[in-house]
């Protein structure tokens, strides 16, 4: 043999051996992989491994809402045989894609109605050392979204040592349809069946976050715009007693006036009507495309279809019980954005469509009469900006609601501290909308930030403060500028590249906003 031939043979042999030395280490990579495994109390199942963190998606945490499950209250999954792949997430809630002009600068699935999914992400499955919980509920004005966008992945946030959970909820008029015959069958009260969803998906972290190396006695509840909303309903509701411990809310809350049990009946017997059926069980029977279609001819003649005060899941008013001290009493970490109203100036079917002052002032006296007044002093012309209205519509949908959410909570006895999200993302969305609604998700998750400097320093206050206040109730820690409590002088964090603690934000404007709503509820 001569030399060439050896050298054949030996380049042979030599790849022969990387190659089982591949396999070897491909098989055990794998292996690896298939053992990221729990079992819980429906069953054993198998996530993967990515970036350090242990990745299980598309986990049932109830049965499918589907056939005679449609308009009821979430039912137990039924448990499975053998190893459940929860490797890909599952599908999104039934819904129409966003508008545009939506907040929400993300394409959707149209989803399916088999939906009751969740996902978690854990730092480590073995440990003594339990972690706490973060679970999330996403927003999309209880209409649209899921858990599943990007901008929700859970890998970097739970890379700071937290167990973090995102959930799908039903939507629109599979979540909120009330109607008399669901009441009766359901022993009074219906509707509001997506936030049954989400008081069932903290149950399942109850019964089954240890596994994931998760502390069910430490959950932190948390949500942005509706999910925040959502958030402030599940702090009134008895429902939830016991299943998470510490609130965050991101610009939502329910403390304006919630539609009551009657008018959600008059609605739900109106769409029956609409769809030529006697009742509900002619609803059932309909396909879900059918429904759904429903509920976009409802949506476009401007009937919403929304959360509503049913005396079961959510007893009374809520703005009612936060000022009696009647809800769970939890440390609440809530703020809003200082441009939120950007994004919706041009959203079609808002009321935003003002061009200048003059038509601003013309519509605030069509809708309040004398009372408008008080607010024009409040938000006076500057110079033809357009940013009083866009202030005006702020803080009517979500600063009166955060700093009231902050100061009765503090009137209770209980911890809250209020941010003020000021920071303009260096994306072509920020330079052209400021510190517009949703901004902040993505420096709390960390997902799809920018790099400069300044983006990188919010990213790692937010993510500071947000897994210090589920850890412990209090945001502060170790390397973060102080941020003290809203208490008596409605102290709050100015969040961007250098935070600034102030007092008494928009202080008249917030009073005005109080005059009018506490009038509001007053006529309910």
């Amino acid at each position: 043999m001569n030399k060439l031939q050896q050298s054949a043979v030996s380049y042979r042999v030599a790849a022969c051996i990387v190659t089982t030395l591949l396999f070897i280490f491909s098989s055990s990579m794998a292996l690896a992989a298939a053992e990221v495994a729990v079992h819980i109390r429906d069953g054993r199942i198998s996530g993967v491994l990515q970036q350090g963190v242990n990745t299980f998606k598309g986990i049932p945490f109830a049965a499918p809402p589907v056939g005679d499950l449609r308009w009821r209250p979430p039912a137990p999954v039924l448990p499975w045989e053998g190893v459940f792949d929860a490797s890909e997430y599952g599908p999104n809630c039934l819904q129409f894609p966003f508008s545009p002009g939506s907040p929400y600068r993300f394409e959707v699935e149209p989803g399916s109605e088999d939906c009751l999914y969740l996902n978690v992400w854990s730092p480590a499955l073995a440990t003594d050392q339990l972690a706490p919980v973060m679970l999330w509920i996403h927003g999309g004005s209880f209409t649209r979204g899921g858990a599943v966008q990007p901008s929700y992945d859970g890998t970097r946030l739970a890379g700071e040592g937290v167990v973090v959970v995102t959930i799908n909820y039903r939507l629109n008029i599979f979540g909120y349809l009330a109607h008399p015959q669901l009441s009766a069958e359901q022993g009074g009260g219906s509707g509001n069946y997506g936030l049954r969803d989400q008081i069932a998906a903290l149950r399942w972290v109850r019964d089954n976050i240890a596994a994931f190396g998760g502390d069910p006695g430490r959950v932190t509840v948390f949500g942005e715009s509706a999910g925040a909303m959502a958030v402030s309903q599940i702090l009134v509701s008895p429902l939830a007693e016991g299943l998470f411990h510490a609130a965050i809310g991101q610009s939502g809350g329910s403390l304006a006036p919630q539609p009551e049990l009657a008018t959600g009946h008059a609605l739900g017997e109106e769409v029956a009507a609409s769809a030529g059926v006697s009742g509900i069980a002619g609803l059932r029977a309909l396909p879900a495309a059918e429904v759904l279609a429903l509920f976009g001819e409802f949506e476009s003649s401007g009937k919403r279809i929304r959360p509503l005060v049913d005396g079961r899941v959510v007893p009374e008013q809520p703005l009612a019980l936060y000022k009696r001290g009647d809800f769970h009493r939890v440390p609440s970490l809530v703020g809003y954005n200082r441009d939120e109203a950007s994004v919706f100036s041009s959203y079609p079917g808002m009321p935003f469509m003002f061009h200048n002052q003059q038509d601003f002032e013309a519509g605030l006296k069509e809708r309040m009469g004398w009372g408008a007044y008080p607010f024009i002093w409040a938000y006076p012309e500057q110079d033809g900006s357009v940013q009083p209205y866009l202030d005006f519509w702020r803080d009517m949908l979500f600063g009166w609601n955060m700093q009231t959410w902050a100061r009765l909570s503090e009137a209770a006895g209980e911890p809250a501290w209020l941010y003020f999200f000021t920071h303009v993302p260096d994306t072509a969305t920020g330079r052209q909308l400021g510190a517009y609604h949703a901004a902040e998700i993505a420096f709390v998750f960390g997902n799809g930030l920018p790099e400069t400097a300044a983006d990188q320093q919010v990213h790692a206050l937010m993510r500071g403060y947000w897994v210090n206040f589920a850890r412990s109730g209090n945001p502060n820690g170790e390397g973060l500028p102080q941020w003290p409590r809203y208490g008596d002088a409605g102290r709050y964090l100015d969040i961007n590249e250098t935070p600034l603690v102030g007092e008494d934000l928009d202080w008249l404007q917030m009073k005005l906003w109080t005059f009018a709503y506490d009038r509001a509820a007053a006529r309910e």
